[in-house]
């Protein structure tokens, strides 16, 4: 930990705290994520060279405001948005759409700029941007994607020497696990209503 930035630190402390809430289903998770990718986008970018983990966290700020409104209201100002799952063809759709999109991303930004781990890198960033959309819309698979993108992320943030984000995203994918367990045992409780 002396070896890291303060901004890493913060981004990780307040990152830890989201986490906690969206798998408690807790909607101000969205402002302490908001925060979080603050810090980590610019880390991201300025120490690690990590281009679209920056943009990620960019998009994050924007679904965290989005989450907020969309958790509170339901969309429609009637009541909060209820736990839901995915069908087949949702899945089939983010796998093509998240595949397609970050190989090819990754290979245009290459043309054009020197980036570490760019199709890894492109691919959990187009992943994560989809599974956090569905987190925003309340899909309990997110979790799922989750799992896979962020253990990946353990990979591409130790071999670049970030080893605080490494061990988050260790604690990510176990958070990302209890997630869909707590979000789980959540929708069926509210089948029973």
């Amino acid at each position: 930990i002396l070896n890291m930035s303060i901004l890493e630190i913060i981004a990780t402390v307040i990152s830890l705290i989201y986490i906690v809430l969206a798998v408690n289903n807790k909607s101000i998770c969205f402002v302490f994520g908001l925060a979080a990718s603050l810090f980590w986008g610019y880390v991201s970018m300025f120490s690690y060279n990590l281009l679209f983990d920056a943009i990620l966290q960019i998009f994050y700020m924007g679904m965290s405001i989005y989450g907020l409104y969309l958790w509170r209201s339901g969309g429609d100002k009637a009541a909060e948005l209820p736990i839901s799952q995915m069908t087949v063809k949702d899945h089939w759709v983010t796998l093509f759409i998240g595949g397609v999109i970050g190989v090819g991303v990754a290979y245009v930004t290459g043309l054009f700029y020197e980036t570490s781990w760019p199709y890894l890198d492109s691919l959990t960033t187009v992943f994560l941007m989809l599974a956090t959309y569905y987190l925003v819309k309340r899909k309990i698979e997110c979790w799922i994607y989750f799992v896979i993108t962020d253990a990946v992320y353990i990979y591409i943030y130790w071999l670049q020497g970030a080893k605080l984000f490494a061990g988050m995203m260790v604690v990510y994918t176990i958070m990302a696990a209890v997630g869909y367990w707590q979000w789980r045992k959540e929708m069926k409780t509210e089948m029973k209503y």
